[in-house]
């Protein structure tokens, strides 16, 4: 897995070679967007994975850990990671954060491969 950031636009590219898994930590609000190959797509505290086939984009939902890795015939899939932006919180995290202490956003998702 390679991770490339662009300080222009804040946009990452992210490649990922069949086999190996890309993981994204607290990309909420984030936009994934495959621009080659196919990628599974699964997130921490979600009952449902997503496939994304080249062309097809997924905004990050939740915080915690987002999980990406190839599928199909591909050897290598490039996805782009754009910043995320404000999602505004559940009412059960927005109690959960008053419990706790202020809901804040990470200004950037941390990305890490194995």
């Amino acid at each position: 897995m390679n991770a490339h950031r662009c300080l222009n636009t804040g946009m990452t590219s992210i490649e990922i070679a069949r086999g190996d898994l890309a993981r994204i930590h607290d990309g909420r609000g984030a936009l994934l967007r495959v621009q080659y190959g196919g990628v599974w797509v699964t997130q921490s505290g979600s009952t449902a994975d997503v496939l994304l086939d080249a062309g097809a984009s997924l905004r990050i939902d939740r915080d915690g850990l987002t999980l990406l890795s190839t599928y199909g015939g591909a050897p290598l899939a490039l996805v782009t990671l754009a910043p995320p932006f404000p999602v505004t919180p559940s009412l059960a995290e927005r109690f959960f954060g008053l419990l706790v202490g202020p809901h804040r956003m990470p200004l950037r998702p941390s990305i890490s491969g194995i």
